[in-house]
């Protein structure tokens, strides 16, 4: 399918996280025996357990080696040693040959994730090509912020940004000629912090080359970007997806648990002095969560009138963040992810596990380790914080009908997209539903969702208490998700009904 990315579900796989299979408890590991297999043929055996969900995209965090040098804990795979190979521990070429074709036989897209700030101390350019990094006034490789496991790459070297687009081309050929004799491999990339390059004219040159290369495909380029103003310089260069840092900050900056662990709007400290969050916060103090979400949305629907691309990638997880069903609980992060599925220009992205309630960020660093993401506890009298982790396991919902019910939820919104073209490409206006409540209050953000002559009106409750929607006649008609009870939507709650 030469158009697919507009209809893209993606699921982020950490292969350091899926390979470790390890005994739930002490009797298991007497009884255990050697994996037979690495977590490239796992994965590859287990696609149809992928399908199920109805996820249609794989995106594989770095899956080359992992540098040794200056490495942090157990080597993050964003310190890359050699960007044109396997990382042994996750398995051969050969393997991740046969997983992209199972995975496109299965109607999968996969892209992979890759760094083109930086690589590893120790990456095969380090001594082959040295003028191919931003050095020091000493003549050291020079990094950013505190990835001392990591050397920054010169853009302003033609050498290697002719090298890097080989790179990118290398892995979207890698499988050799198709039936038609066209280049066949990957489908596209994220791009880990893409603004970050120092000189991101590069961007200008690599785009339109790497697509001339690969005419008759579509291709995601998915841009690790934070701020509207960075996406929207690197939209104008070519790139034509980047995360919506605006939408997750909406639900870091507001959400917290109280004690006995249920969501709750707990605002972050600061916000008021935060420039970069204010036109947010404005709206939050006007118009409540719901005014938050709306800003968040429109700052891209205002700059961007025609639907489509540029496309940004909406979650409530990723890999550099605690878990939302931690930060955020449980019944805000169904509400989230509800609100993601039916926003226009959105490209749902879930992390591993969020489909059955983890609440542990996969391996970065280290296979146990705080991350300096921290979620706010309402108590009585003052809020308190507590520490995320990542770990080389899984907690997820402890109850297994809990994590049965979270699986359904995400099967039903990867169903209600896919299913109803107007989530994909139709326009986007918000409506008014009539909240019962002073404005600054609000929760509900509705909208409608057209295509040609269908519409389909939608309402998402993000906060803790039920809304009356004086304007319930709006969401008259065939029941596609939820449903209000006279006239009322419940907490945390969303409905969606196609115009009659």
């Amino acid at each position: 399918m030469k158009h697919w990315i507009a209809s893209s579900v993606i699921y982020q796989i950490n292969l350091r996280g899926l390979a470790a299979r390890e005994p739930r408890n002490a009797i298991e590991a007497a009884k255990e025996k050697s994996l037979a297999e690495s977590p490239l043929a796992y994965v590859a055996k287990n696609l149809a357990v992928i399908k199920k969900l109805g996820a249609n995209v794989l995106y594989f965090m770095p899956p080359y080696p992992i540098g040794h040098a200056f490495r942090k804990g157990i080597g993050s795979p964003y310190s890359i040693r050699d960007f044109k190979a396997i990382e042994p521990e996750y398995g051969t070429l050969d393997e991740m040959k046969d997983l992209v074709r199972r995975a496109h036989k299965a109607g999968f897209k996969v892209i992979f994730d890759i760094t083109p700030n930086h690589t590893s101390r120790d990456n095969v350019w380090i001594d082959a090509h040295p003028e191919f990094y931003v050095k020091k006034e000493n003549g050291e490789v020079f990094y950013d912020c505190d990835w001392s496991d990591t050397a920054k790459l010169d853009y302003t070297q033609p050498a290697l940004r002719r090298e890097m687009t080989a790179i990118y081309d290398y892995w979207l050929s890698f499988l050799g000629p198709d039936a038609d004799g066209q280049p066949d491999g990957i489908d596209g990339f994220r791009l880990d912090m893409a603004h970050f390059i120092n000189d991101k004219s590069y961007w200008d040159e690599a785009m339109p080359d790497l697509r001339a290369c690969h005419a008759g495909r579509e291709l995601l380029f998915l841009a690790e970007c934070y701020g509207i103003a960075n996406n929207v310089d690197l939209f104008d260069r070519g790139i034509n997806a980047a995360y919506d840092d605006d939408f997750y900050k909406v639900c870091a900056n507001f959400y917290g648990i109280t004690e006995d662990g249920k969501s709750t709007i707990v605002p972050a400290a600061g916000l008021s002095g935060n420039h970069d969050f204010k036109d947010r916060y404005d709206a939050f103090l006007h118009g409540g969560i719901a005014g938050a979400f709306e800003r968040a949305l429109l700052n891209y629907e205002e700059k961007y009138k025609k639907h489509g691309a540029p496309f940004v990638a909406r979650y409530s997880d990723n890999h550099d963040e605690g878990r939302g069903f931690y930060l955020f609980g449980p019944e805000a992060t169904k509400a989230i992810n509800m609100l993601v599925f039916m926003a226009p220009r959105t490209l749902p992205f879930i992390l591993t596990g969020e489909e059955f309630g983890a609440v542990n960020r996969p391996p970065i660093h280290d296979r146990m380790n705080p991350i300096g993401k921290r979620r706010r506890i309402q108590c009585a009298d003052h809020v308190r914080e507590q520490e995320s982790v990542e770990f080389e396991g899984n907690s997820f919902a402890r109850d297994p009908e809990e994590r049965a019910a979270i699986y359904r939820l995400f099967q039903d919104l990867i169903r209600l997209r896919t299913r109803n073209k107007e989530f994909v490409r139709g326009g986007f206006a918000l409506i008014d539903a009539g909240e019962d409540c002073q404005p600054s209050q609000r929760s509900v953000v509705a909208f409608e969702r057209k295509l040609g002559k269908s519409s389909i009106a939608c309402a998402v409750n993000l906060g803790p208490h039920p809304r009356r929607l004086r304007h319930a006649d709006r969401f008259a008609g065939t029941p596609l998700f939820g449903a209000l009870h006279s006239g009322v939507l419940p907490a945390f709650s969303a409905v969606a009904v196609r115009a009659s």
